[in-house]
């Protein structure tokens, strides 16, 4: 065994610089693969219980809803469509009828393909994929109740989607639009802009315009997404600035990264006020403490907006946190290189499980 030459203060000094960056990376390349970790899928939350355990939880309901969609159904629907599986495809467009009682269904895919990519355009923006839901029904006091559900897909995990990939670490900050002051993070903005440009929003968006002050009719309109599919805030933030109003809106996004500086909260304050996240503790992307992401959002001076709705760590997160500190412990006591090596697999045990809390955790 070789003797470490170094001290246990300098040795962690040299993990602090090292490890954060080296997860960031990891991280990031984690997501964008297939993960294989068995998890605990159920969002355990004291303040998801409390919502659900209301006489009548139409808030639980909708967020249930909500993360079905923005979770799972919508990446088996991309992936049937990408396989070309019909048979998957119908199977998938009947849960979503069934799920909000849908009448019309219509589907946004803009992203790049491969070949896209060695294409040298300047306008070029990495499109988006979401579904845009409608549905209609006649409530007992008699006044029309009409329901749009948009739903942006993530992140699809698999290194065979570059659209995705390069939409999420496009990171840099830019304007929301055209003079505007308020930066926000391009990719995301890119994903958005491009189904909120797309022929099917702009009639959704024309048909909420004509209904929303209609006496006699109740609007709602839900903008959800997991991960990528944070950019749900901004494109709510664009039917805001066409004139929707953002009383109408409710915006429920999980484990999102921040997608905007604090500059888009004073801008929006009244959508802000309609924004709910859904974060678990632990994911590997949300603005959190002890997050290898975090000295990176605080760079581009990116930070979350809304209502948290917090869920508690994975069994085995917690496990794995407790055996580091138990390990840093021995490694103070008598450092050897068996501990350096066992702290290694260890700290990449614990990304390997907040990249599968951030892939699987928000399943309902």
């Amino acid at each position: 065994m070789l003797e470490i030459q170094v001290t246990i203060t300098n040795w962690l000094k040299q993990a602090a610089v090292i490890l954060p960056t080296g997860a960031a990376v990891w991280g990031l390349l984690g997501v964008f693969s297939v993960v294989n970790a068995q998890i605990d899928v159920k969002l355990r939350s004291e303040q998801f219980e409390q919502l659900c355990s209301q006489p009548i939880p139409t808030e639980c309901k909708d967020i249930g809803k909500a993360a079905h969609i923005a979770t799972e159904l919508i990446y088996e629907l991309f992936e049937a469509e990408r396989v070309r599986d019909e048979n998957k495809r119908s199977d998938v467009i009947n849960q979503i009828t069934q799920l909000y009682k849908a009448e019309q269904i219509d589907i946004v895919n803009k992203r790049l393909k491969l070949s896209d990519f060695f294409k040298i355009e300047d306008d070029k923006i990495f499109g988006g994929y979401a579904v845009l839901i409608r549905s209609r029904k006649i409530q007992k006091n008699k006044r029309l109740k009409v329901s749009y559900i948009v739903a942006f897909k993530g992140v699809y995990n698999s290194l065979e989607d570059p659209n995705d990939i390069a939409a999420s670490i496009s990171g840099l900050p830019a304007n929301l639009h055209k003079n505007a002051g308020v930066l926000i993070h391009e990719g995301f903005s890119h994903y958005a802009g491009s189904v909120f440009n797309d022929s099917k929003s702009r009639e959704l968006l024309a048909e909420i315009l004509n209904l929303q002050n209609q006496e006699n009719t109740d609007l709602e309109i839900l903008i959800t997404g997991h991960s990528l599919g944070g950019s749900a805030i901004l494109y709510a933030a664009m039917l805001t600035d066409a004139g929707v109003l953002p009383s109408k809106m409710n915006v429920v996004v999980f484990g999102s990264s921040p997608v905007a500086q604090q500059s888009f909260a004073r801008e929006y304050r009244e959508l802000i006020t309609k924004i709910t996240r859904v974060e678990n503790e632990g994911d590997m992307l949300i603005y959190e403490e002890d997050s290898p992401m975090k000295p990176i959002y605080d760079s581009l001076g990116y930070v979350p907006f809304g209502r948290l709705i917090k869920a508690r760590a994975t069994e085995k997160l917690i496990r794995l946190n407790r055996q580091k500190i138990d390990l840093e412990k021995k490694i103070q006591n008598s450092p050897t290189q068996d501990m350096l090596i066992a702290y290694l697999n260890l700290t990449q045990q614990i990304l390997e499980e907040r990249v599968a809390i951030h892939v699987y955790s928000y399943r309902y």
